[in-house]
C-alpha cells in the first residue's frame, strides 16, 4: 500500500496551509446561524465568480469553505436536534462537503499530500458522524476514493488507529470485489494497535523505581561533604565565610535540584492515552476522572458547546502534550499534562499547588576541626516545592556536530542571556540549553574569541544592565564593532502603555520599573556606533507562557499585543513571534522552537548565511512546525533600522 499512492505522498512543501486548516477549529468563532448563512452567501459567490474572473483562486475558496465547515460544525453541536437552526446547519454541511471532496482531490493533484489529507480528513469524518448519516454522503460517488485516500495516508504515516478507522469504512462502502485491496492492510493494522496494546504502560509505572530519598541521600550527603572541604589554600575566615549557614543551604538545594532533574529524566515515562482509563463525566463539577499510570487525574472539561460530549467520543484519538512530572511523597508524580483533541481543543491538568519535593534529611560533617559551630553535627533539612520540571532526554541533532570555522571575527562581541529559572513565575523550558549552545556556535561556528561571548544564565535586572553597560565600554574601544545579542526567556507587557520587557529572574512582571525595557534596549544597543548589531529575541511579549498559559495566575486570558520598537543605529532584529503569539519550545529538540531553527541553520550552513536566507527559512520551518506540534501559529519577524533597509539581507553573521 505504500507504493499504491507514493506518487500522491511526494508534497511538496506546502505544509503550512494543511497545518493552517488543521489548527483553525481550536479558533473557530461561535457564529450565530445568520452569519454563517451570509458567509455562505459569499463562498457560492466566489465560486460562480472565480470561472470568469482568473484573479480569485481556487486555495482560497477551498479554505473559506474548510472555515465555514467548522462554523457549521460548531452551530449543529450547540443546536437542539430538530431546531430551526440544527436543520439549516445539516442542509450547509451537506453542500459544503462537495467543497471538502474537491479540495481533497485539488491538492492530490498538486501533490501536495498534506493539505489533501486535512479536506479528505474533514470530509470522511464528516460523512461517518451521526447527524449526517441521513444525508447520504457515504454513498456519494467520489466518496469510495476519498476513503481510500485518508486510509492510505494515515497507514503510510503509521497512524494505526485511524487507519483502521478509515480502512474499515472502505470495506464498509465498496463492493466485495474491491476488499482485497485493503484487508491484508486492515490486518495488518489491526495487529499494530493490538502490539500496542500489549506494550501499554504497567499501572504503577513507580514499580521497580527506587524512592528518591534511596537515589539521592547518599549522593546528596557525599556531594555536599566534598564541597564542605577546607581547601588548603583558603584561610580559615575565607572557608568560615564560604560554608556559612547560607551557603550551605544554597548549595543543598542546587544540589537536591540536580538530583531531582535527573532522577526525572531517568524514571519518568511517556504516556498515550491508550495508557489512560477515562471514567464517566460528572456533569456536576464538569469533569472527568482519568486514571493513568501516575495516579488519578481530574480534568475539567467545560459542558458548553457539547465540549464534554465531544471529548468523550473523541477519546480515543486525543493527543497528550507537554507532560511535566514533581517528585512527591518520594516518588514520581505528574503536575500538569495537556490534552488536545482531533479538532484542536485543548484542556490543561495542573496539580502544581498540590505538589512538593520530599523532604530530605542530610548529615553533613566537615572535615575541619576548628570551624566551631559549622561541625556541630545537627542535621539540615530544606523542603523547596516546584511548580514545573521539564522533561528531556538525550541531545539534540543541533547540539553535536557544531561546525568549526577558522575566519577571522574578532571585532565581533555576543551577549547572550539564557533566563530560566525565575524565581517568582513559572520557568522557561531550555532556555538555559538553547543560550549555552548559540554561544557554542559563536565560539566554534561564527568563530568569535571565547573572550568576546558574555553568557549571562538566569539574569537579574542588573546583570541586564551591566551586560548593556560592557558593551559600552566595548565599543569605545574599537572603531569597527559588530554586536551579536540574543535572549532566551519570558517577555513581558505593561498592561497599560503595551511596552514590551524582558523579564530579568528577580522579577515578576508586575513592576514593570524593574524589568529590561525593549524600547530602551534597542536604544542603547544601537547607540554603539557598530556596524551592525543583529539581535535575536527568543521570548514573546504577550503575558503568555510556552504551555499556553499565562504567566500570572490571576492574569486574563486575553493575551496583550505590544507595540512594534522600531530597531535603532544599524541595528537587524529577529523575534521569535508575530503580534500576541506565543514563543513555543521543541521538547523533542531541548530547545526554543525559534531557537532550534536559529542553530540549525547556521549548523547546515557553516555560519556562512545571509541574514535574507536566515529570515526565510526561520519564518517558514517555525511556522510550519509549530501548527505541527502546537497546532497554533507562531511567526517569527523581522526587523530592522532605517539605515539597514538596503542592505541587511546580503550581511552575513561571520
Amino acid at each position: 500500500m505504500r507504493h499504491t499512492i507514493k506518487y500522491i505522498l511526494k508534497w511538496n512543501g506546502r505544509l503550512w496551509l494543511t497545518l493552517l486548516l488543521l489548527s483553525m477549529t481550536s479558533f473557530a468563532k461561535a457564529y450565530s446561524i445568520d452569519e454563517a448563512e451570509k458567509k455562505y452567501k459569499e463562498l457560492i459567490a466566489l465560486w460562480t465568480r472565480h470561472r470568469t474572473d482568473s484573479t480569485v483562486k481556487k486555495e482560497d475558496i477551498y479554505l473559506a469553505a474548510y472555515r465555514l465547515n467548522t462554523t457549521y460544525k460548531d452551530i449543529l453541536d450547540v443546536s437542539p436536534r430538530l431546531s430551526e437552526n440544527y436543520t439549516k446547519a445539516k442542509t450547509a454541511l451537506r453542500e459544503l462537503f462537495g467543497f471538502l471532496t474537491n479540495g481533497a482531490a485539488f491538492y492530490s493533484q498538486r501533490k501536495d499530500a498534506k493539505s489533501a489529507f486535512a479536506f479528505a480528513e474533514e470530509a470522511v469524518n464528516l460523512a461517518m458522524t451521526k447527524e449526517m448519516q441521513d444525508k447520504g454522503l457515504r454513498n456519494e460517488k467520489a466518496y469510495a476514493g476519498i476513503v481510500y485516500f485518508a486510509a492510505t495516508y494515515t497507514y503510510n504515516s503509521e497512524n494505526f488507529e485511524q487507519a483502521v478507522k478509515y480502512l474499515q469504512e472502505y470495506v464498509d462502502v465498496t463492493d466485495a470485489a474491491k476488499h482485497s485491496r485493503v484487508k491484508p492492510f486492515l490486518e495488518q493494522a489491526k495487529q499494530q494497535l493490538s502490539a500496542h496494546e500489549k506494550n501499554r504502560l504497567p499501572k504503577d509505572v513507580n514499580q521497580g523505581v527506587p524512592d528518591f530519598d534511596t537515589f539521592a541521600k547518599e549522593t546528596l550527603a557525599r556531594q555536599l561533604n566534598e564541597w564542605g572541604k577546607k581547601s588548603p589554600f583558603e584561610t580559615v575566615d575565607e572557608y568560615k565565610q564560604r560554608v556559612s549557614d547560607e551557603n550551605v543551604s544554597q548549595k543543598r538545594r542546587e544540589l537536591q535540584q540536580a538530583l531531582t532533574d535527573e532522577y526525572v529524566e531517568r524514571f519518568a515515562c511517556q504516556m498515550t492515552v491508550a495508557d489512560m482509563d477515562i471514567k464517566p463525566y460528572d456533569a456536576e463539577h464538569e469533569s472527568f476522572l482519568i486514571v493513568s499510570p501516575y495516579g488519578n487525574i481530574i480534568l475539567p472539561v467545560p459542558r458548553s458547546r457539547n465540549q464534554a460530549l465531544s471529548f468523550s467520543e473523541q477519546w480515543n484519538n486525543v493527543q497528550l502534550y507537554n507532560p511535566q512530572f514533581v517528585v512527591t511523597d518520594n516518588r514520581l508524580a505528574l503536575a500538569s499534562l495537556t490534552f488536545s483533541t482531533p479538532a484542536g481543543r485543548q484542556y490543561v491538568y495542573d496539580n502544581r499547588q498540590n505538589l512538593a519535593y520530599n523532604e530530605i534529611s542530610v548529615d553533613v560533617h566537615f572535615d575541619v576541626a576548628d570551624i566551631g559551630n559549622n561541625s556541630n553535627g545537627n542535621d539540615v533539612r530544606t523542603n523547596p516545592k516546584i511548580g514545573k520540571i521539564e522533561v528531556v532526554a538525550g541531545k539534540s541533532d543541533v547540539d553535536t556536530d557544531i561546525p568549526k570555522s577558522r575566519a577571522n571575527n574578532a571585532n565581533t562581541y555576543a551577549v547572550i542571556i539564557a533566563n530560566e529559572r525565575y524565581r517568582k513565575v513559572s520557568p522557561v523550558p531550555m532556555a538555559g540549553n538553547d543560550g549555552r549552545v548559540f554561544a557554542q556556535y559563536c565560539e566554534k561556528t561564527l568563530n568569535l574569541p571565547c573572550e568576546n561571548v558574555m553568557f549571562y544564565e538566569n539574569a537579574t535586572f542588573a546583570d541586564m544592565i551591566d551586560a548593556v553597560s560592557q558593551l559600552k565600554v566595548i565599543a569605545s574601544l574599537h572603531s569597527d564593532l559588530k554586536v551579536i545579542f540574543y535572549y532566551a526567556g519570558h517577555g513581558i507587557p505593561n498592561e497599560s502603555s503595551h511596552d514590551a520587557f524582558l523579564l530579568p529572574v528577580d522579577a515578576d512582571g508586575r513592576q514593570t520599573k524593574v524589568c529590561y525595557p525593549v524600547k530602551e534596549l534597542y536604544s542603547e544597543l544601537g547607540a554603539l556606533r557598530a556596524s551592525s548589531v543583529v539581535v535575536f529575541l527568543d521570548a514573546c511579549f504577550s503575558g503568555a507562557t510556552g504551555d499556553g498559559g499565562t504567566l500570572f495566575a490571576d492574569a486574563r486570558s486575553v493575551f496583550i499585543t505590544t507595540k512594534e520598537e522600531r530597531p535603532a543605529g544599524n541595528m537587524v532584529v529577529f523575534s521569535a513571534t508575530t503580534g500576541d503569539q506565543t514563543a513555543y519550545p521543541y521538547k523533542e529538540r531541548e530547545h526554543g522552537l525559534f531557537t532550534y531553527y536559529l542553530l540549525k541553520r547556521l549548523q547546515e550552513t557553516k555560519g556562512k548565511t545571509t541574514l535574507g536566507e536566515l529570515s526565510q527559512y526561520l519564518i517558514k520551518n517555525v511556522q510550519e512546525k509549530s501548527l505541527l506540534l502546537n497546532k497554533k501559529l507562531q511567526t517569527p519577524t523581522v526587523a530592522f533600522s532605517a539605515s539597514m533597509a538596503g542592505g541587511w539581507k546580503n550581511m552575513k553573521l561571520r
